[in-house]
């Protein structure tokens, strides 16, 4: 085999954000969030190509695709190896791509990649629905899959290959040494745009075709419920402002998109970083809107100007609890009085704020959660989304939570919305699940946010768009 043609997807298993390991979100289970393009499958489909591999990417759940889609794909393709995005709540169902493709040929070669092999318990991949995964990536992929399909064309032995998970011979699971992070993300090439239905992934008010940029990796905070620091690391590694400006324009002049996600495990850590790619923005005359991620105390009133002057339109938040006592224990680093003071801030110069917020955790009661509550419907966020916290394998949470006698299940088959995997020591997951249901009919469902939204929409479209959302949201009010 010459492992040439490569099929990189998302399997048809319901719209999560799977190119973004730390979060895993399901989209559709979301109040506002939008769809993001693959562009992990995009940075290893561009670094295959320099191995002169033929990549084919495909995002069935963008596309609205079946699973007679997938096996026509294979026919069509006619791949010698896959490459999987998973997520830590669908991987079973996700497995059943590589089954199908397995008895479709028997000799084709799987890999996954996702957050959950980082962390996973290694003893469950012994587990039969494992048995049609060749191999897991655990680390950066787009390094590790090249010298992985190297060593498969060499006949080498997969124990030489950093930063994987394999079952051996004897039924052993077995992990190599970890590959070394990027140390200069400028060496990564662009993702293979030319290769992703660029138009399903929108600006969610706007409806115009949205890219991701990604312009740093890494974390130095200690959240004790984030996966960024086992996957990223706790360095913060950025690109040169040249190089991101390169891929926009790349972005603008190829592909016409003007609208981009800045995407961060905190866009605004570095505030010269931050003030200088604003500028250069400006100085070459980019006309672009863009969205980015922050923390309420790595942002201010000099880096929110320059972002609005350089087209930044919203910005999102975590802000957690609205509990002291919780934000401590969850050692988030942040007050309520910064919240408060950030939000107050974007309004002032017109940028949009979207509030996530995080219920659930094991010392919280229903007051400590109403607290929460409380705080976001003051701060009147245009966008806000509430998540019942998940406990993530190798997480701090996991641990405390496994000590408290709480954890009950792990995180395999659970989401953030409709279904978390525990409650607290004083509040029962069903009542979370009605908790945040009740509070997000508070915050949307009234008539002094309905009207302040109306009055900025801009478009039929936008009308449209909310509209969407909106039926969105009402249908997950309305589960069981």
């Amino acid at each position: 085999m010459k492992f040439k043609k490569a099929l990189l997807f998302n399997p048809p298993v319901g719209l999560y954000q799977r190119g973004e390991d730390r979060c895993q979100a399901e989209v559709d289970g979301s109040s506002a969030t939008s769809l993001r393009p693959p562009n992990d499958l995009g940075y290893i489909a561009s670094m295959l190509r320099q191995i002169e591999a033929i990549p084919v990417i495909a995002d069935y759940p963008a596309e609205r695709k079946q699973w007679s889609h997938f096996e026509e794909e294979l026919k069509t393709t006619q791949p010698e190896f896959l490459v999987m995005s998973i997520t830590t709540p669908t991987i079973k169902d996700d497995m059943k791509a590589f089954s199908i493709a397995k008895a479709w040929n028997p000799a084709i070669f799987t890999i996954a990649k996702g957050a959950h092999f980082y962390t996973c318990n290694k003893e469950d991949l012994k587990e039969s629905v494992y048995d049609v995964m060749d191999v897991a990536i655990v680390g950066e992929a787009e390094t590790i899959i090249n010298n992985l399909i190297l060593a498969k064309r060499q006949g080498s032995d997969l124990n030489k290959v950093k930063g994987i998970l394999f079952k051996n011979h004897t039924g052993q699971i077995i992990q190599t040494e970890p590959e070394p992070f990027w140390t200069n993300l400028d060496k990564i090439p662009f993702p293979a745009r030319d290769l992703i239905n660029n138009h399903l992934y929108t600006r969610p008010d706007t409806g115009e075709p949205q890219a991701t940029i990604q312009t740093s990796r890494g974390c130095p905070s200690q959240c004790i419920f984030c996966l960024s620091p086992l996957i990223s690391g706790t360095k913060l590694r950025e690109r040169s402002v040249r190089n991101i400006i390169s891929e926009l324009e790349e972005c603008i002049n190829k592909y016409h998109i003007q609208n981009f996600f800045f995407r961060a495990d905190t866009f605004t850590m570095n505030k010269k970083s931050v003030i200088e790619l604003c500028k250069e923005i400006i100085n070459r005359k980019l006309d672009i809107a863009w969205v980015a991620n922050s923390r309420v105390n790595t942002i201010d009133e000099e880096r929110l100007t320059w972002m609005k002057k350089a087209g930044c339109w919203l910005v999102a938040f975590g802000i957690e609890s609205g509990n002291d006592e919780i934000q401590k224990r969850i050692k988030k680093g942040t007050t309520q009085v910064q919240a408060r003071e950030v939000v107050r801030l974007c309004k002032k110069l017109g940028i949009k704020t979207y509030g996530f917020f995080l219920i659930g955790f094991p010392w919280e009661t229903r007051e400590m959660i109403m607290d929460t509550l409380r705080l976001a419907k003051e701060l009147r966020c245009n966008f806000s989304e509430i998540h019942i916290a998940i406990p993530y394998e190798g997480t701090e949470f996991y641990r405390i939570a496994e000590e408290l006698g709480i954890l009950t299940e792990t995180a395999v088959g659970h989401n953030y919305f409709s279904d978390p995997a525990i409650g607290t020591l004083h509040v029962t997951k069903e009542e979370l699940i009605e908790m945040r249901k009740k509070a997000l009919k508070s915050l949307y469902l009234n008539p002094p946010y309905v009207t302040n939204t109306l009055i900025h929409v801009k478009s039929l479209k936008e009308v449209k768009n909310y509209t969407r959302y909106g039926i969105r949201l009402l249908k997950n009010m309305l589960k069981r």
